[in-house]
């Protein structure tokens, strides 16, 4: 409930507007009950038609006006949420492009799934309907007031029968928390089988994965299906409650209304018009607790939000240097991930000038990919420092320092949009002939020429419905765009055809002619053989760095 207010009284003109609102809905709502009862014991009583006239023609301009201020109420509900909702979205989506890697790595996709789907479950308990019903609750006192006025006694049976479904409801609600969130986590996980079943067809069948992808299936529908069982028992048993409350107060009402009638203590319509109004008063018990069961849900989300707001961001301040020379220095540079037996490196020490060209390599997961990763700035080092131009890396701009970088990952992934966006991503402004270098460069002419829709083909699923030749080239393509002094190239050759290995030869020349200092992930015998250091991760905790003839030569040279 805190968060509903918050967000209302944001604004208080809009609450107080809501508020009053309210007050004339419900208010105006009492023209029904009271139409009833001097219909029943006015005009039914003396017949004289110009009572019902002037009783029907106010109860219908109070419909009217009830309907006006209803209709006024709801929009100016509706915008309550539209503030918060939009800036809730835009501080998750910050979180997510800022969170650190080695933090947000962590995080199962499930969970990180489940966390971006409460945006809607929050949108949905935060809406209109939901608040409208929240701060109808205070207003049953005004029909309760009307009961009592009544008869005092049917007055008390309305408020213990609602006071019961009230109770009887939250502990539907307190006791269904488990369930929903056992729920929500089993069907982002369903959802991630069933994404792993529609990207991964040619695994599944080559693979026979069928009764692997079957055994969980049929284990996550069981759980999905108890779960709703359960579920929806503790939602039935919440409305059986109001439902039976509901009865039970109608027949209190009458049984007990129809004793005091016979005394003469309570009139036929005033019997008629109390069970109007207790069924009023259960009616907004009953919308209360279905917002609150929502409320209740979105604020488990908004939980779960919060707490990955606050996970540690990369810093979004820092230096930029006015040049780039491309000197690169590491300085005792090490790294392990959280929760690792040992480093994957540790006592790195090496210095690049403008110009060199280093290539590491080493066996499988001995750091090469993480070592470009620290280089782009995606990872911090656990220990040591990165110079550039002999300023940390710590110190500098990272928007400044990824314009710095042309790096090019060993898996290169993609986002949701067309070719051309992906390969403009960090230089949204560049010009057309830049853009047409850049594809040139890459050996992509050829694929976009046979492409009905050329650059504006769209990428789904981060670029997996690409070959992987392709995908090479387009994250090739990317990284040339910037004209940053540093290279940093995972694998640049890996899984290209001869046109495609030419081209990334090509891009490694007119680099190295230009100056530009290239680390390079390979065992490409032509890169090489152009190297000036090769660095090699297999050698542990230390790297050992060599010094090739090249440099010797390049240092003659100069």
């Amino acid at each position: 409930m805190k968060e509903l207010f918050r967000r209302l009284f944001l604004s208080r003109r809009l609450a107080w507007e809501i508020l009053a609102a309210s007050l004339f809905v419900n208010v105006l709502s009492l023209a029904s009950p009271i139409f009833v009862i001097q219909v029943l014991n006015r005009y039914m009583g003396y017949g004289f038609d110009g009572t019902l006239i002037t009783l029907t023609s106010g109860t219908l301009l109070a419909a009217g006006l009830g309907f006006a201020f209803a209709s006024v109420r709801t929009r100016l509900a509706s915008a309550v949420s539209v503030g918060s909702d939009r800036d809730l979205a835009s501080s998750l989506l910050s979180a997510l492009t800022q969170v650190r890697l080695s933090a947000l790595n962590r995080i199962p996709r499930v969970r990180l799934q489940e966390m971006v789907d409460g945006l809607q479950t929050i949108q949905n308990a935060y809406s209109a309907t939901q608040i409208t019903a929240i701060l109808d609750l205070p207003f049953v006192f005004i029909f309760i007031l009307a009961v009592f006025l009544l008869s005092p006694l049917l007055a008390l049976l309305t408020i213990l029968a609602t006071a019961a479904a009230l109770a009887g409801g939250w502990m539907n609600v307190t006791a269904g928390r488990s369930s929903f969130r056992e729920m929500r986590s089993t069907t982002a996980a369903h959802r991630d089988l069933v994404s792993s079943v529609l990207t991964g067809g040619d695994t599944l069948r080559a693979f026979m994965g069928e009764s692997f992808v079957r055994r969980l299936w049929n284990r996550q529908m069981e759980v999905m299906l108890s779960l709703r069982r359960t579920l929806a028992a503790q939602r039935g048993l919440g409305q059986a409650l109001i439902g039976g409350a509901a009865m039970l107060l109608r027949v209190l009402v009458y049984a007990v209304g129809a004793v005091e009638a016979v005394r003469g203590d309570l009139s036929v319509g005033g019997l008629i018009g109390v069970s109007i109004l207790s069924a009023k008063v259960v009616q907004l018990a009953s919308s209360f607790m279905q917002a609150a069961f929502l409320l209740d849900k979105a604020e488990d989300s908004l939980r779960m939000i919060e707490e990955f707001q606050r996970l540690p961001r990369e810093s979004l301040s820092g230096t930029a240097l006015r040049t780039f020379s491309g000197r690169i220095e590491l300085r005792d540079l090490a790294f392990a991930y959280p929760g690792a037996s040992g480093p994957l490196f540790e006592s790195l020490d090496l210095s690049l000038a403008p110009g060199d060209i280093l290539v590491v390599h080493g066996f499988n997961g001995s750091g090469k990919s993480t070592l470009t990763r620290l280089l782009a700035g995606l990872l911090d080092p656990t220990r040591g420092q990165i110079l550039a131009d002999g300023v940390e890396l710590r110190q500098l701009s990272l928007e400044w320092w990824r314009r710095q970088v042309l790096y090019m990952p060993q898996d290169p992934t993609f986002l949701s949009g067309g070719l051309r966006e992906n390969i403009l991503l960090n230089m949204p402004d560049a010009s057309a002939e830049r853009l047409n270098e850049v594809v040139r460069l890459a050996g992509l002419r050829r694929y976009l020429d046979l492409s009905p829709e050329g650059l504006d083909a769209p990428i789904l699923e981060a670029g997996r419905d690409l070959p992987a030749g392709i995908r090479k080239r387009l994250a090739l393509a990317r990284a040339l765009m910037p004209a940053g002094r540093l290279a940093v190239f995972d694998e640049p050759t890996e899984g290209l055809d001869a046109e495609g290995v030419a081209a990334v030869h090509g891009v490694l020349g007119i680099l190295a002619k230009a100056g530009v200092t290239i680390m390079v992930v390979t065992r490409d015998p032509q890169i090489l053989r152009a190297a000036t250091q090769v660095l090699d991760l297999s050698e542990k905790p230390r790297p050992s760095v060599l010094r090739t003839a090249r440099a010797a030569q390049r240092e003659a040279a100069s």
